[in-house]
């Protein structure tokens, strides 16, 4: 009781330090702080998160719409280049060539030709040895000498597999972008020859001219190699551009199909790009957006998403301040019943009515100090109790109401004595350091079994122990209990002996047992006692552990008729025991059953 008084004394000065008044107003400002920065902290979160959203719907708003101009240009550039594939297709299939094959008369068709489609500046025809046939211009006169030999021509070897050839972009006179075409010509379903064309893609640039997006916006065209094939501005197609390192032209290039981030156009601007494939020819249209213009809806929803971030910082602020002000005065009158209770009041009541959560933290408090002397009082029963009994069985009996329990009283115990074989000698030669740390080894082992078997404890003299089993709480099969853990005892002691020995200490363990009826109760004086048993019971065990040689588990002749399901006990004879007039049939435990 002098340490608990001491303890709570040092309790109650670090209370009085722990409890000094801080600072005046610091709370308010604390609170303030704290209420702008989480409240700030969310506003500012759902702000970022609705410029993100309203980026990547901008983003993908333009990327759909200037992809639907691309895909619209894409197609009437495929369609401008599939109608001459089919007028050209058409041309190889009149009457003459059915008939006769490639003739001289055939050289009217292509004329027509020519008056059908201006966009094919010339027109050859080739025979199946790759020789031209016929040849026709716009631009200048075709003499019989100007025919030559195309058999190495790749327009003529892919027309002569039955496939229709398209072939690379180039510029006459660094003007105007042309490119061949060739279809096959064919009599009966074999290819006889090829139609070679040279067209002027100058309708590529009416296309792409005609794309605008927004006020900046244009639109290119680019070769499967990269090379710029048309533009609104005819200097850089005339340059003869090769885009290929451009990150907007791999991806169009690519055929990805998503959106990219915003890239350098070729001019050195930082653009918005959308692209498209044009089928067959292997070309992609690319249109392209100054990102100051694309996003200029952005830009102003940002503006008007950072105004009201600022109104509603400042509401947050105002907020912030009444809730410090509502906060405050209530957790002063916490303050200072927290530090009254903890100075020792425990009969301190804190009075708090705000019908909130400041209310409950009260009402928690005055629980905790009800609880707090409750326990007080239950710890000050259960210091005197653990005088006798192990923690947990001095918990038990406050617990259950019973250390009435504990009172003088006669009850029917088994006692377990054991004690070490040779000890005394060992200790009068070993050094005080050796023997102490044999009896904290054996006390280790021996003590961790009593509690787990739940025996009392009645008292330790040097290597001599005797615990006793169903006092003061009843336990079911006492005998059995006690032998359990008895041959538990041996061989876990058995080990230490085999280690000491080879330590080169000498020492053995007997155990005796004995079950029978007993008076129990305090013994000793006011300033020192102890719960002892006192009786025949415990003379007996004592005895028989006497007699107990190393490894031997003695026991009377009452525990083991008790115990002959648990265990198997074999007669060593009747002894005579100090104390006892007759001589005892004292039983050997050999195992268990």
């Amino acid at each position: 009781m002098i340490h608990e008084k001491e303890q709570c004394a040092g309790v109650d000065k670090i209370s009085d330090k722990s409890f000094e008044r801080p600072g005046r107003g610091r709370l308010v400002r604390r609170t303030f702080i704290i209420a702008l920065v989480l409240l700030s902290s969310g506003l500012i979160a759902g702000g970022s998160v609705e410029i993100y959203l309203q980026y990547r719907e901008t983003a993908k708003s333009i990327w759909l719409l200037q992809t639907e101009m691309a895909q619209g240009a894409a197609f009437k550039i495929h369609q401008f280049v599939q109608q001459i594939e089919t007028i050209l297709l058409a041309s190889t299939q009149t009457p003459d060539i059915i008939s006769s094959g490639l003739t001289d008369t055939y050289e009217f068709q292509l004329l027509k030709l020519l008056k059908i489609v201006p966009a094919i500046t010339s027109i050859v025809a080739v025979d199946e040895q790759g020789r031209e046939r016929h040849k026709i211009s716009r631009i200048k006169m075709v003499r019989p000498e100007d025919l030559r030999d195309r058999s190495k021509d790749p327009a003529f070897v892919q027309a002569l597999n039955d496939t229709t050839f398209f072939g690379p972009v180039y510029f006459v006179q660094a003007s105007e972008p042309y490119a061949h075409i060739a279809v096959p010509i064919k009599r009966f379903n074999k290819v006889i020859g090829a139609l070679i064309a040279e067209v002027n893609l100058k309708h590529i640039w009416d296309v792409v001219s005609e794309i605008r997006a927004g006020r900046t916006g244009y639109a290119y065209v680019v070769s499967e190699d990269g090379e710029l094939i048309a533009h609104p501005d005819i200097s850089l197609v005339l340059k003869g551009r090769n885009l290929i390192n451009l990150t907007q032209v791999q991806a169009a290039l690519s055929g990805v199909g998503k959106p990219i981030e915003a890239q350098i156009s070729l001019t050195g601007e930082k653009v918005f790009p959308a692209y498209a494939l044009i089928p067959d020819l292997g070309w992609a249209v690319l249109v392209e957006r100054s990102t100051d213009e694309a996003y200029a809806p952005l830009y102003s929803s940002l503006l008007r998403t950072s105004m009201l971030l600022l109104i509603g910082l400042g509401m947050a602020g105002l907020a912030s301040f009444l809730i410090g002000i509502r906060v405050v005065r209530p957790l002063e009158v916490l303050r200072q019943g927290a530090s009254r209770i903890g100075s020792g009041e425990l009969d301190h009541r804190i009075d708090i009515q705000t019908g909130d959560e400041l209310e409950g933290l009260a009402t928690e408090f005055n629980l905790m100090t009800t609880k707090l002397r409750e326990s007080y009082a239950i710890n000050e029963r259960i210091s005197h109790l653990k005088r006798f009994f192990s923690p947990q069985l001095a918990e038990h009996i406050v617990s259950s109401g019973e250390e009435e329990l504990t009172q003088s009283h006669r009850s029917e115990i088994t006692v377990v004595f054991c004690d070490l074989r040779n000890f005394t000698a060992f200790s009068s030669v070993s050094k005080p350091e050796e023997t102490m740390q044999v009896l904290h080894e054996y006390y280790d082992v021996v003590c961790t079994l009593i509690r787990q078997f739940e025996a009392t404890i009645e008292h330790f003299a040097g290597d001599g122990l005797m615990a006793f089993f169903n006092d003061p709480m009843p336990c079911p099969d006492p005998e059995a209990r006690a032998v359990k853990m008895a041959l538990l005892m041996q061989q876990e002691v058995g080990k230490l002996v085999t280690g000491w020995r080879k330590s080169g200490i000498e020492l053995g363990f007997g155990i005796g047992i004995s079950s029978g009826f007993a008076t129990l109760g305090h013994i000793g004086s006011a300033e020192q006692f102890h719960y002892a048993a006192i009786g025949n019971v415990a003379n007996l065990a004592s005895r028989l552990c006497d007699q107990a040689k190393n490894g031997q588990i003695l026991i009377s002749e009452s525990v083991c008729a008790k115990t002959r399901e648990v265990v198997e006990a074999e007669s060593i004879g009747e002894l005579s025991l100090k104390g006892f007039p007759n001589p005892v049939l004292v039983m050997q435990v050999t195992g268990e059953a």
